[in-house]
């Protein structure tokens, strides 16, 4: 890879992260979509990338790309980041006038079906709950407790948990900071709100030195890997659902939501959604269910 491209894909990095805006995680996985993508195109034109390389691109060359990838395992979901991680560094070149043209703008992705883990059931929730609290660590036990009631409870992603920090408790509404960068505010319970602080007071007695009120058993933030085992070996031992995970508690808030006749624009906000249609997507409710709403309260009924 020339010198010209490496320093052109840094400036690329920057502009992702301080104009688009986009959050960490979305960052991450678009610059290894680039690397990849960039390695993969060395050995298919087998020769060093230049910036000319990139605005001869056409849709061949991706959809190559894109077979190695299925063959490899990867599904039709993240092909289709992939594409859009290209065309971000593709368009970024072509506003700085670096390609004069790029034929791979005008591809479009894979579509797919709107794939979402079905929401629990509150004995299945009491079931896990119940299961969270069999451990031996009395403080270990209160934090995976109150994981799974802010998920649960107040639609919070795993994520969104795991950065809540000690100075967030300092107020009687959480600030969420979710996608995008994007903040809210979560008015939580004074009963939550003080097993927090006594989650916290029992950290900050092992860990001074993190800021963060969910941390591991060596005083480190929590990773989701840990929840996501979690629940994983509950599910497994209770035999729920294969698609049971955290996001599982936060389907779950929004479908219960739905289910009570609250309005979509208020469960958007609770969300954190940029956009209605996801939550319309978000909260799909079963047929069934809908034939019993229509049936309880038709004039006729």
């Amino acid at each position: 890879m020339s010198f010209l491209l490496n320093d052109k894909i840094k400036c690329w990095q920057e502009w992702i992260t301080s104009e688009k805006r986009l959050s960490f995680n979305t960052q991450k996985s678009y610059q290894r979509d680039l690397f990849c993508f960039l390695d993969f195109l060395k050995k298919y034109i087998n020769k060093p990338i230049e910036l000319n390389d990139l605005e001869c691109l056409d849709s061949d060359s991706i959809t190559s790309w894109f077979v190695s990838r299925i063959q490899s395992g990867v599904n039709h979901r993240s092909n289709a980041r992939a594409l859009s991680s290209i065309k971000s560094f593709l368009s970024f070149l072509l506003k700085n006038k670096l390609i004069r043209f790029s034929s791979i703008l005008r591809l479009k992705g894979p579509k797919f079906c709107f794939d979402l883990p079905r929401p629990l059931s509150k004995k299945q929730v009491i079931k896990i709950v119940e299961k969270i609290c069999q451990g031996n660590k009395e403080w270990v036990i209160l934090r995976n407790f109150l994981i799974v009631i802010l998920m649960w409870g107040y639609g919070l992603r795993i994520s969104e948990v795991l950065n809540i920090q000690k100075c967030d408790l300092n107020f009687s509404n959480l600030i969420i900071t979710g996608k995008g960068n994007k903040s809210r505010i979560i008015p939580i319970s004074l009963e939550t709100l003080n097993l927090l602080k006594k989650l916290n007071d029992i950290s900050s007695k092992n860990y001074t030195s993190n800021d963060f009120v969910f941390l591991g058993i060596r005083g480190k933030k929590l990773r989701p890997e840990v929840i996501q085992r979690l629940i994983r070996n509950i599910r497994n031992e209770l035999m729920l659902h294969q698609k049971t995970s955290p996001h599982s508690f936060r389907h779950t808030f929004a479908t219960s939501l739905l289910e009570e006749m609250v309005d979509l624009r208020s469960i958007q906000e609770l969300l954190g959604h940029s956009s209605l249609s996801t939550t319309q997507k978000y909260t799909q409710i079963s047929q069934e269910r809908l034939k019993e709403i229509i049936k309880k309260n038709h004039p006729r009924s």
